[in-house]
């Protein structure tokens, strides 16, 4: 393979806001999550007039009830109606699963030569999945903010693939030849890298300045100034799903002989190795169920 030469500098005349600025009509959010969005804000609102809103959009509908009735939650009975969804699973866990949804829709639109859609998404929901369980661990209310910030942690690598795809090429290659970190490559040839784009987008999206905060801090958890609880967990989560798929084989010295977490994130966190591979064994039934949802030929 011929060796990547680069001075070490942005090779892109654009900035990560100016690319985000470059596409945005592109990707903005579909018309049922701004709805939504905008429905929640009413101090009035019921979980009837939000689902009626959602059922305007049946494949919407069809989604968050099959996800509603997988082992993801988990419930007794199974839920046929969303207001008995919204009032089971909450008004924050159903704005997550809105985006979650909009966010694949969204960036179904962009074609995209230098990823595999179909294994960026499972690494993107099986981060989520465990995120969110991690954050049962760590006794955060509102978990489902951490499968949203897992879900678009790597969400940034899209928006480089697709307007940058020479220079996010000659970083593949670059990382491939050197460390293997691609963090480090977009670093050497952007002056920047994937993390820096998925938090511009989070900000043009104006979704909530805990999700800004964890997907710029992703990899680089203690830099986190703010929710550094919620860094910590996402970066472990996706340190472990680099490290395994949803169909690798868990024993108790997996973690410690494939996994490279940040040492603080794990003093941050408080949490114990040793409680990670049944965690990891459930998180890896609940991303093939979501997976299946979301992506029917999964």
């Amino acid at each position: 393979m011929e060796s990547v030469k680069h001075s070490g500098t942005n090779t892109s005349q654009m900035q990560p806001r100016e690319l985000v600025a470059g596409i945005i009509n592109l990707i903005s959010l579909p018309e049922i999550c701004i709805r939504v969005n905008s429905e929640l804000e009413n101090p009035a609102h019921t979980n009837k007039d939000l689902g009626d809103i959602i059922s305007h959009d049946p494949a919407l509908t069809a989604r968050i009830l099959r996800i509603v009735n997988s082992a993801y939650y988990n419930f007794p009975h199974k839920i046929e109606l969303v207001s008995r969804a919204i009032s089971l699973i909450g008004e924050n866990d159903l704005r997550g699963l809105i985006l979650a949804t909009s966010a694949l829709e969204v960036f179904e639109r962009i074609p995209n030569q230098l990823v595999n859609m179909e294994l960026f998404w499972q690494h993107s929901v099986f981060t989520g999945i465990v995120a969110r369980l991690l954050s049962k661990q760590c006794n955060i209310l509102h978990g489902e903010r951490l499968f949203i910030a897992g879900l678009l942690h790597d969400i940034g690598k899209l928006i480089l693939y697709y307007k940058e795809p020479e220079v996010s090429q000659n970083v593949l290659l670059h990382a491939a030849e050197s460390s293997g970190i691609i963090q480090d490559s977009e670093q050497a040839l952007f002056g920047f890298t994937h993390a820096d784009v998925g938090a511009a987008l989070i900000e043009a999206w104006q979704l909530p300045d805990s999700l800004h905060h964890i997907i710029l801090h992703h990899h680089s958890p203690s830099q986190a100034n703010d929710f550094q609880l919620e860094t910590a967990i996402v970066h472990i989560a996706n340190a472990i799903v680099n490290a395994l798929s949803p169909d690798t084989p868990i024993d108790e010295n997996i973690l410690s002989d494939s996994v490279d977490f940040d040492p603080s994130s794990l003093i941050t966190t408080k949490i114990k190795l040793d409680d990670l591979p049944a965690l990891i064994a459930e998180a890896q039934l609940q991303t093939h169920e979501v997976l299946n949802i979301m992506f029917p030929m999964y």
